[in-house]
């Protein structure tokens, strides 16, 4: 039984990390090396400015919770280093921070269930594996169902990622619509470069909190 629950809660994980690497990471390491003129905060600002949202504020806090809302009323956060970056990767970065702001004003319930998918994805792994670590030193718990409950509760997580990423998937659509029909970019190989960066960066969160950071 625990070799079937250890089996059946890779699939998914699994799944995310394939989806991750193709659709995410490789296009990410192709656009590596392409620089545009300006930093990816002023570009978002153009954006914000193209469709009548002047009013919104763009955070750079220093230190945040990763799980923490990435926009709120009149407000969204760029994380300092995509702010100043100059890449294709950190403007699409930034484009589709613009993106999920935009859909938290068309769609807020459809944002609303992503945001509790990523904290979920975040707080119940971590959570599942404290207090099995707990259960395995007083030994209350067989180290292999330590390890199928752990499994378990991480494919559990990415079984949320995968119902809600839809939300980003329209975020970058929205993004990308305003980059093209506004022409923030002057030049349309960096109109491309980002559009295929915001993309990417909406696929990169189908990986479930810890699993996110220790993915290469």
């Amino acid at each position: 039984m625990q070799r079937l629950i250890i089996f059946l809660s890779l699939l998914p994980i699994l799944l995310a990390v394939i989806l991750r690497k193709f659709n995410a990471d490789r296009v990410l390491h192709s656009l590596k090396e392409k620089r545009l003129a300006k930093p990816a905060e002023e570009v978002s600002r153009r954006m914000l400015d193209s469709v009548s949202q002047s009013q919104v504020e763009i955070k750079t806090p220093a230190r945040r919770w990763s799980a923490a809302p990435d926009h709120g009323k009149e407000w969204l956060v760029l994380p300092p280093g995509v702010a100043s970056g100059v890449s294709a990767s950190s403007h699409g970065k930034a484009a589709l921070q613009v993106g999920l702001y935009l859909l938290s004003l068309r769609e807020p319930k459809m944002l609303a269930r992503r945001q509790w998918a990523i904290r979920f994805g975040h707080v119940f792994p971590v959570f599942t594996t404290v207090v099995m670590a707990f259960a395995l030193v007083v030994r209350a718990v067989p180290a292999v169902w330590v390890l199928a409950i752990i499994m378990a509760s991480c494919a559990l997580a990415a079984c949320a990622q995968f119902l809600t990423i839809t939300a980003e998937r329209r975020a970058a659509d929205l993004a990308c619509v305003v980059l093209e029909k506004k022409r923030i970019f002057p030049r349309l190989s960096d109109e491309e470069a980002v559009v295929s960066a915001t993309r990417a960066w909406s696929w990169r969160s189908c990986l479930p909190g810890i699993l996110s950071r220790l993915a290469p």
